[in-house]
């Protein structure tokens, strides 16, 4: 890495540091459809669900026995926690399955829950355990609050949380669990079902479809107007705002980053060099400096409808747009055909809609720590290590219907 690299991380680096900030508040994989059928989540956990904590009386897995939505060609499944069978249990033995949420915009948590015995001889009853709900380690929703006796499934349960001091931007831990209520020893399985768990932002937490202009759930003729009011529109300056930040300039920000790929003439293996590569020679020179210097301290103005991000409205916009017609993400319409959960990188780790150096600030501050559940363990190993660059490399500048969003 030569001298100009080095300086130029330097600075990113020390640009970085005071960049903390909430990301958006959302459920990852809250239908539990990533990662089909898992027999044993002690042994695979759930994607996103990283966190698993399963005693040895109790069992956990994710199959298709029971399941309220799917968009898996009809093929639903769901998270069940239970409790095995001949075994002795103590008042506060818990199962449970955790994830790192963002709770700065929620108002409400929702999702459909089954709770029942496996004998038919002996239903599901409170007085032996109890589905609940954790923040941080803390009860906001215990199933004895539905008077829930005899097997039954519940949808759409609504858990409140505006009294609850947490609406801040920091990470906290959403555990959706399974606890003893009592000393007992159980000959029979007891059982939990989870699905759709989701908070009440962003189309119920199923994010916003890039065709989705005016961010109302659906790709319909209201955002096909605001697509034709953009129409030819241009943004020559969009290309140069390398670093996506809050201040919609080309500045020394941009330039750090166009530094760090300087002289690079690998760019059509990575990605354009990160954006630099202005004119697609394939080497970041003198003639993209020159590209850059035309727009320096130049405002950008976002294009909503630039589905490309080519920095102008056109056909191949149109194109898109075409693609995503009548789609939506609207989870009171689940079973619409058309009706998407939408994934996001798993390389943005500050949830801000582009993978980019403000990521790689995250990875670099969680370097080499190991355990379960960090964000910045990309591939699941385990451990923060150059695995994990290689995957945030590979999705580098990639964005998501969180882009542009406040």
């Amino acid at each position: 890495m030569n001298k100009a690299t080095v300086a130029a991380v330097i600075m990113v680096m020390l640009l970085l540091a005071h960049w903390a900030q909430g990301g958006v508040s959302m459920v990852r994989n809250g239908s539990f459809e990533n990662n089909g059928v898992i027999p044993d989540i002690a042994a695979r956990a759930p994607q996103y669900w990283c966190d698993v904590n399963i005693p040895d009386r109790f069992g956990g897995k994710v199959n298709t026995d029971w399941w309220t939505h799917s968009y898996n060609d009809g093929n639903g499944s769901s998270l069940t926690l239970y409790s095995k069978s001949y075994w002795d249990f103590v008042t506060g033995d818990m199962a449970m399955v955790s994830q790192q949420v963002y709770l700065t915009d929620v108002n409400e948590i929702i999702f459909d829950i089954e709770l029942s015995g496996a004998h038919s001889a002996f239903p599901w009853e409170s007085e032996y355990f109890s589905a609940v709900l954790q923040i941080d380690g803390n009860d906001v929703w215990d199933s004895n609050t539905l008077g829930a006796d005899g097997n039954a499934e519940y949808r759409n349960v609504t858990v409140e949380i505006n009294d609850i001091d947490i609406n801040d931007a920091d990470l906290h831990t959403l555990s959706l669990v399974m606890r003893a209520n009592r000393d007992e020893t159980h000959y029979f399985q007891y059982q939990v079902r989870w699905d759709f768990v989701k908070f009440d932002t962003h189309c119920g937490g199923f994010g916003y479809l890039p065709e989705d202009l005016n961010h109302d759930c659906y790709v319909d003729i209201l955002d096909l107007g605001m697509l034709a009011e953009e129409w030819l529109a241009e943004e020559p300056a969009y290309n140069c705002d390398l670093l996506a930040d809050d201040e919609g300039i080309v500045n020394l920000r941009d330039f750090a980053i166009f530094a760090s790929y300087w002289r690079d003439d690998t760019c059509r293996q990575s990605n354009g060099c990160g954006g630099s590569d202005f004119n697609r020679s394939r080497t970041v020179d003198f003639a993209d400096l020159m590209i850059f210097a035309e727009y320096w301290l130049e405002p950008v103005v976002t294009l909503l409808s630039d589905l490309n991000t080519d920095g102008a409205i056109n056909f191949k916009d149109i194109a898109i747009f075409a693609n995503g017609w009548l789609d939506n993400t609207d989870w009171e319409n689940w079973q619409d055909d058309n009706c998407f959960e939408i994934e996001l990188p798993v390389a943005d780790l500050d949830d801000d809609g582009i993978v980019n150096l403000r990521d790689f600030a995250v990875l670099a501050g969680d370097w080499m720590s190991s355990g379960r559940c960090i964000r910045s363990d990309i591939d699941g190993s385990g451990v923060v290590d150059y695995g994990d660059i290689s995957k945030l490399t590979e999705q580098w500048l990639q964005k998501s219907w969180l882009y542009g969003l406040e």
